[in-house]
Order: C-alpha cells, then sequence, then structure tokens
C-alpha cells in the first residue's frame, strides 16, 4: 500500500511540474504557445491517469478546466466538447445494457450452449466458455461481462476437491476469460466504448465514417481467428488439470437454465434483438443512428409497463470514472488536432515518406502500439494521442487512416500483456495467478493479433472499397 501511495504522490508532483514548466520552454518550431501547452497538458493527464494520482473521474473533470484555465483550448465549450461527444451517451446506455443481461438468465443460457458444443473435456470446456464470453462482450461492456463470467468461471473451480489442481485450472480460466471479453469488444463497434472513440475521433480528423457493418467486417473475422488461436495458446502454457467425467459433466448441466424465459427476459430479448438489428441496418439506412439506438433503447427499459431497469440502480451501477475519462480525452482529442499537434509529431519524428509496404506498416504500428500501452495502460486515452499521429503516417505512406486506426483500436482495446487495466484485473483480483504469469500466455496472442491486423485490416478494406 505505502509503494503505490508513492507512485500517486511522485505522479502527481511530476504532472504539477510538467504543467509549470511548459509555460518556460521555448515553443519547438513549427508548433505554437497553444500547441505547446496542449502538449504538456497531454503529458501530465497521461501521468495521472497511469498514476492514479487523484480518483480518475476527479482527473479528468480537472483537467477539462485545465485545457481552457492554461491556454490549450480557446474556449471552455472547446475544453468540454468532449462531455457532449455522442460515445459518451453510449457508455452511459451500455451500463444500463450491461444491468439488464446481468439480470436475467441470458448469459448463461449462451453459456450452456456453447458448452453442449464444445464441452467435451476441459480443455475445450473453456474454449465454450471463451466464445460464450466473446459473444456477449461483443454487444455488451467488457467490465460487467469479464464480472459476470469470471464468477462462472470461480464456480466451475470449486469442483476440484484438490487445491493444487484448483489453483492450477484457476490460473488458466483467469487468464483467459479477461482475454476473450476483451477480443470480443472489438468485434462490433457497440462492444467497447474505445471502438466509439476511435469511429468519432476518425470522423472527426480524417472526414471518414464506418458503418456497424464495415467495423465488424473487419472485427468479427480477427475476432473468431484469434479466441480459438487464444484458447489454444493459453491451454499450452498453462495445461489445466483434468476433472472426474461426472464432476465435469455435472458443471456442464450446472449452467443450464431450465425454466423458459418469463416475461422479463422476453422483453430484453426483445428490446435488445431490435436494437442489434437497427444497429445493423445503420450500415445502410443513414436516418438510423447507433448512438440514438442505444441510448432509446435503454430508456425503453425503465418505462412503466416494462420496468426491467430502475433508475436509483441504474445510477448506482454506472461507472462515472468510465464517462468521465473517456469524455476528458475525448476533449484532449480534439484540442489536439484544433493545435496542429499531431501533424508536428509525425513530422518531427516520422519522415514525410515513409514508402512502406501496408503490411509492414500496419504490423509495425501493432507492435508500437501493443508497447505503447505499458506506458499509457488506458486504451480511450492512448486512442486519443495517437489517432491524430497515425491518421497523417497513414496519408503519408499512401494508406487509408481507417485501416491504422482500426489497428490502433484493436491493438489498444486488447491491454491484457499485464494486468493493469480494468478487465483483467478483476481476473487478477481472484488470486489464481500472478502478474507475472499473464505475459508468458498473452505476448503470443498479441503478436498474433498484430500479423491479422496486417494480413486483414488492408485485404478487407480493398473488397469494402
Amino acid at each position: 500500500m505505502e509503494e503505490l501511495t508513492a507512485k500517486r504522490k511522485y505522479g502527481l508532483i511530476l504532472a504539477v511540474l510538467i504543467l509549470i514548466v511548459m509555460f518556460f520552454v521555448p515553443v519547438p518550431a513549427g508548433l505554437t504557445p497553444a500547441g505547446t501547452r496542449t502538449l504538456g497538458c497531454t503529458l501530465a493527464l497521461l501521468i495521472c491517469l497511469s498514476t492514479g494520482a487523484l480518483p480518475l473521474g476527479l482527473t479528468s473533470l480537472i483537467f477539462m478546466m485545465l485545457y481552457f484555465v492554461l491556454g490549450a483550448a480557446p474556449s471552455l465549450t472547446s475544453a468540454i466538447s468532449g462531455m457532449a461527444a455522442p460515445p459518451v451517451m453510449f457508455i452511459l446506455a451500455s451500463f444500463g445494457m450491461s444491468a439488464a443481461v446481468s439480470n436475467s438468465p441470458i448469459s448463461r443460457r449462451i453459456l450452456y450452449f456453447m458448452m453442449k458444443i464444445f464441452g467435451k473435456s476441459i480443455k475445450t470446456t473453456l474454449l465454450g466458455l471463451m466464445f460464450a464470453t466473446a459473444v456477449v462482450s461483443a454487444f455488451i461492456s467488457n467490465v460487467p461481462v469479464t464480472a459476470m463470467f469470471v464468477t462462472i468461471g470461480i464456480s466451475f473451480l470449486q469442483l476440484y476437491a484438490n487445491e493444487t489442481e484448483r489453483k492450477q485450472t484457476g490460473r488458466t480460466y483467469m487468464i483467459a476469460i479477461p482475454v476473450a471479453a476483451m477480443i470480443g469488444g472489438i468485434m462490433t463497434p457497440v462492444g467497447s466504448s474505445p471502438n466509439l472513440v476511435a469511429i468519432s475521433t476518425l470522423k472527426t480528423m480524417a472526414g471518414y465514417s464506418i458503418s456497424f457493418v464495415e467495423w465488424a467486417s473487419y472485427g468479427v473475422p480477427v475476432g473468431l481467428i484469434l479466441i480459438p488461436a487464444a484458447w489454444l495458446i493459453i491451454t499450452r502454457v498453462f495445461p489445466p488439470a483434468e476433472m472426474e467425467q461426472e464432476l465435469f459433466e455435472e458443471f456442464i448441466e450446472s449452467t443450464r437454465v431450465t425454466k423458459k424465459p418469463n416475461r422479463q427476459e422476453a422483453k430484453i430479448i426483445v428490446i435488445m434483438g431490435s436494437m442489434i438489428v437497427l444497429w445493423i441496418l445503420s450500415s445502410w439506412i443513414s436516418a438510423i443512428n447507433l448512438y440514438v439506438v442505444a441510448v432509446l433503447g435503454v430508456a425503453i427499459m425503465f418505462l412503466p409497463g416494462v420496468r426491467i431497469l430502475d433508475w436509483e440502480e441504474f445510477k448506482k451501477s454506472t461507472n462515472w470514472d468510465v464517462v468521465f475519462v473517456t469524455a476528458s480525452v475525448i476533449s484532449l482529442g480534439n484540442i489536439i488536432s484544433e493545435n496542429g499537434l499531431s501533424t508536428w509529431f509525425v513530422n518531427t519524428i516520422f519522415p514525410s515518406n515513409l514508402a512502406l509496404p501496408a503490411f509492414v506498416m500496419v504490423f509495425v504500428t501493432a507492435v508500437f502500439v501493443i508497447l505503447m500501452l505499458l506506458v499509457i495502460p488506458i486504451s480511450g486515452a492512448l486512442i486519443q494521442v495517437l489517432a491524430g499521429p497515425l491518421i497523417v503516417v497513414a496519408m503519408n505512406c499512401g494508406i487509408h487512416p481507417v485501416i491504422l486506426i482500426i489497428t490502433l483500436c484493436f491493438c489498444a482495446t486488447n491491454c491484457y500483456l499485464l494486468p493493469i487495466d480494468t478487465v483483467p484485473l478483476l481476473a487478477y483480483s481472484s488470486g489464481y495467478f500472478q502478474m507475472t504469469d499473464m505475459p508468458k500466455a498473452t505476448a503470443p496472442i498479441l503478436l498474433i493479433l498484430a500479423l491479422l491486423c496486417a494480413l486483414w485490416c488492408p485485404l478487407i478494406y480493398s473488397f469494402l472499397m
């Protein structure tokens, strides 16, 4: 605890020093004073978020004010522009969707269906659990999905009478579940809030819109390949202990929901199903907006006669840290774009024309993003910081920006090299594995993800265009 306190203290001191020093350093060539202050605010914000110097939500609110007070943003409206960004509205709606699904047996029905297909052994049961996690996570936020399936995984581990075997298998399962949730999160644009941040950033900075189906064309194939690849790697690195067949079959049967869907569950299925259909149709019908569908769909769940959700419970279950952090980094991304910081960064670091093949450029980008997660372990913040520079790099290389932005999002969202992000932390807190265990299995998975992005993203773009 003392080490954590010291980390926060030194993080806060360093952030304050950066905000002071930025007023006295010479303005770099090609950058304006506002751009210099934006750079200082960016570094200070990332340090505060990474070290937990202050509560995340408080840090985000303070910095939105500082953008304006310190002269990085031209107006207060610009400094708080992220608060009105559509992704923030979607995040709020996603907590409602998560609460609705969590309070119903829908996820267990999906799990039982996957278990019946894959549940032939301990290893294949894990594959079924990973697919079930990914499917739910493709439409619901990663955090509640991980919490839900970690609970199911722990209940399975209780079947082991031998403590050593339980810990051995627990390490396998607790590493696999958050990995599956994050992989599922990239399969559709609504699977994770960073996806929507990336879409919004690409629209703002490059004027390019990505539809639901277009995103799924990139994400679903990558996810469907990566899930079995991740399963194979994790079970090879950390083989689970075998279990008696009777106990094994008992667990599969325990996931079965024997009752038919009641009225409440049927309402959730109808509303969520309608939302998914409308999200898909939005790819061709421009009048349908996926953010509007999400907010109004969740609003219906509160109506008299429906009563799937309770407003007071919804307010308590909403993670306001996520809301405010997303709003702050979106505001910062807008300011970075306005002040030309992205262009300056690229012109300073990279040659004007790299002339690299698309495969090489995408692979290098993917590996770079994965390594940057060790420095900036907040996926939304990393996307906003790197999106602008990568858009400029893509144009310099003759690659469409959508290819590098989707690569950035896929790799930033799959932040499980170490259990630093909230999603792997949920499983890490179960105590079944050490922090140094995770990269032994996840580093090869992330390398495969980088290769998949390099192979698939340029290829599917050529088909879609």
